[in-house]
């Protein structure tokens, strides 16, 4: 009985979330609307569409005149019902840069703005989520961006933001304000964003790396529409390819232009190889539009050109990053 009862629950679990989709995509509709979008019957499409309607999740816009009956109700999504906060961060030029944008249930931005810290540690960021609860009380779900590797356990490895090394920060902040946190590699994240933004086909795959002054190159890696995490979260740690020195010699060598289109030859030939990318992306104010082409002739040398990927310079990667971190926030929310 309990397993019949948790499968009815399923149901109509997922029966709301598709209507709430069909919603997303029209202005506006009628329960016979929805019913053909969905392919469900109207009578079970009324009954979602008052529980929503109670809720405040879809909002009555008008009625629509019938020559039978009374008029149709039609209504509407109410893309403020929720909203999502989004805190993501970079170390950039020895700066610490903390990064926050209050989202709401159709991906518009309500609110956003980036700091410069001293210091991004636990209580810093826990500080500003309190904030913004205050400020918004219906925020439902944080999502979090961070430039290192997080476990499967949702504790952050190493990090570019040593004081968060080790830091169990969704769990605390899950535990402290009871919302649903989703936390990622910052990399991961812009390659997502990217890849949502540019509207690939489901099974294509590309890569997004970064070359930042001061820092270790970082991938994010996209197959078949999927983000690769690999066994311990670690895939697209790309500082630590075989390119014959040490990590601390690496850094040096991505302070003169011959060194950096060494090891960014090096790097693109390796994702090349291993996962056939239709299209690298390339970020890092080290890069330059003038390196490109020197970029290209050393991998074509090493690599067949009919396999070579398109490959891309792209510095403005802020609006994927966001992008990447709120589309896999609302679809965290969404299952």
């Amino acid at each position: 009985m309990k397993q019949i009862i948790s499968n009815t629950a399923q149901v109509k679990n997922y029966n709301v979330q598709i209507v709430k989709n069909a919603f997303k995509a029209l202005s506006s509709g009628t329960k016979t609307t929805i019913s053909r979008i969905t392919g469900l019957s109207v009578a079970t499409c009324n009954t979602i569409l008052n529980e929503l309607d109670a809720t405040g999740e879809i909002l009555e816009v008008s009625s629509k005149s019938s020559s039978v009956g009374r008029p149709a109700k039609v209504y509407r999504f109410n893309e403020n019902y929720f909203y999502i906060c989004c805190i993501y961060m970079s170390y950039e030029n020895n700066q610490n840069i903390l990064n926050y944008a209050i989202v709401n249930l159709l991906g518009n931005i309500i609110k956003d703005e980036s700091m410069i810290k001293d210091c991004i540690d636990y209580d810093e960021i826990e500080n500003l989520v309190q904030e913004l609860i205050h400020q918004y009380n219906n925020i439902d779900a944080i999502g979090i961006g961070i430039p290192g590797v997080v476990t499967r356990k949702n504790v952050i490895d190493f990090c570019d933001i040593e004081e968060l090394a080790n830091c169990a920060l969704a769990e605390r902040l899950t535990d402290k304000f009871g919302k649903h946190v989703v936390i990622e590699n910052d990399m991961n994240l812009i390659a997502y964003g990217f890849y949502q933004a540019e509207e690939y086909e489901e099974n294509t795959s590309i890569a997004v790396v970064s070359f930042f002054k001061d820092n270790w190159p970082g991938s994010g890696i996209i197959v078949d529409g999927h983000i690769i995490h690999g066994n311990t979260n670690f895939a697209g740690e790309v500082s630590y390819l075989p390119f014959g020195c040490t990590h601390n010699e690496q850094k040096q060598l991505l302070k003169d232009r011959a060194g950096i289109i060494q090891i960014v030859s090096k790097t693109i030939c390796s994702l090349s190889a291993i996962i056939n990318p239709e299209t690298i992306v390339m970020t890092g104010k080290i890069l330059t539009d003038s390196m490109l082409k020197e970029i290209c002739d050393s991998i074509s040398e090493i690599i067949p050109t009919k396999h070579i990927p398109q490959i891309i310079l792209e510095n403005n990667i802020n609006k994927y990053y966001l992008n990447g971190l709120s589309s896999m926030t609302l679809e965290y929310l969404n299952n």
